[in-house]
C-alpha cells in the first residue's frame, strides 16, 4: 500500500537511515516530500489559526487525550492536522472535528464540538504551543502521519462485550504506525471487511475495565515517543 504524504514526511524527518530502511521506500526524495508537506501545512494553517479554531482543537484534544501526557495531546492535534492536509474529511476545521462517529467525545456531545467543555486558559496555551511548533515545522509528527487512532484495549473490551464489531479492533488487525501511551495510531481506518462507512475512532478517556472517565492506569509508552515534548506550563509561581 502506498504511503500517504504525511507518513512519508514523518519518516523522512524521523529517520537518518538510507531510503529502503525504517519504512522509507527506495528512491524517496525526502527534501521534496518535506517541501510538499510544509506547503500543505501552510495551506491549512489559516484553518486552525483563528481563536475559534484553536478553541475547538483544544476541546477535542483534551477530551480525547487529557490523561495521555504531552505526547498524547500532540498526537491528537497532529491527527487533526493530518486530516486537514488529507482533505477527504472536509475542507473546514468544523467538518473535521464534527465528522460523524470519528471523535467519540464530540459524538457523545451531540455531534458538535462546541458542546464540549471549554478548556482552562493554561490548557489552551498548551495546545497553542503544540500548534505553533507543528505549523512552524519545529515539532515532528509523533503519529508518523496518522489519520486515525483508537485505544485498542477499550475497543477490544467493547468487542468482547458485543457492543462493537470485532473488526474494529486495530481497525481490522492493522499494525499501528505509532503508539503513544494508551493510544495506537494508524494510517488507514478501513477494516478488512467489505466497504463500510468510515469507522468510529471511539477513544474515550476512560478505563476499559471500569468504564469510567478516569485514566486507565500506567500506560504503555512507545519507544518512539518521548514521555514529554515540552516543559510543563505552570500557573502561579
Amino acid at each position: 500500500m502506498a504511503l500517504n504524504l504525511m507518513t512519508l514526511a514523518a519518516l523522512c524527518v524521523g529517520s537518518t537511515a538510507a531510503p529502503g530502511t525504517q519504512g522509507l521506500p527506495v528512491g524517496t526524495d525526502c527534501p521534496a516530500i518535506e517541501r510538499t508537506y510544509q506547503d500543505a501545512l501552510v495551506r491549512v494553517a489559516p484553518l486552525v489559526d483563528s481563536a475559534r479554531g484553536r478553541d475547538g482543537i483544544a476541546r477535542v484534544a483534551y477530551a480525547e487525550a487529557g490523561n495521555q501526557g504531552d505526547s498524547g495531546l500532540a498526537g491528537v492535534v497532529y491527527t487533526i492536522l493530518n486530516r486537514l492536509v488529507d482533505g477527504s474529511f472536509g475542507d473546514r476545521l468544523d467538518e473535521v472535528l464534527d465528522s460523524p462517529h470519528q471523535f467519540e467525545p464530540v459524538t457523545r456531545a451531540g455531534g458538535n464540538w462546541t458542546a464540549l467543555p471549554v478548556r482552562a486558559a493554561i490548557e489552551q496555551a498548551h495546545i497553542d504551543t503544540i500548534l505553533n511548533l507543528a505549523l512552524d515545522g519545529r515539532l515532528p509528527d509523533p503519529t508518523n502521519g496518522a489519520r486515525f487512532f483508537q485505544n485498542p484495549a477499550i475497543v477490544a473490551a467493547r468487542a468482547s462485550a458485543g457492543t462493537v464489531r470485532r473488526g474494529l479492533v486495530n481497525f481490522g488487525g492493522q499494525k499501528p504506525v505509532a503508539v503513544i501511551r494508551d493510544h495506537a495510531f494508524y494510517d488507514a481506518g478501513k477494516t478488512q471487511a467489505a466497504a463500510r462507512p468510515t469507522p468510529s475512532l471511539f477513544v474515550p478517556v476512560q478505563s476499559a475495565q471500569a468504564g469510567t472517565a478516569e485514566a486507565s492506569g500506567e500506560a504503555k509508552a512507545s519507544a518512539l515517543v518521548s514521555n514529554s515534548l515540552f516543559v510543563p506550563i505552570q500557573a502561579g509561581h
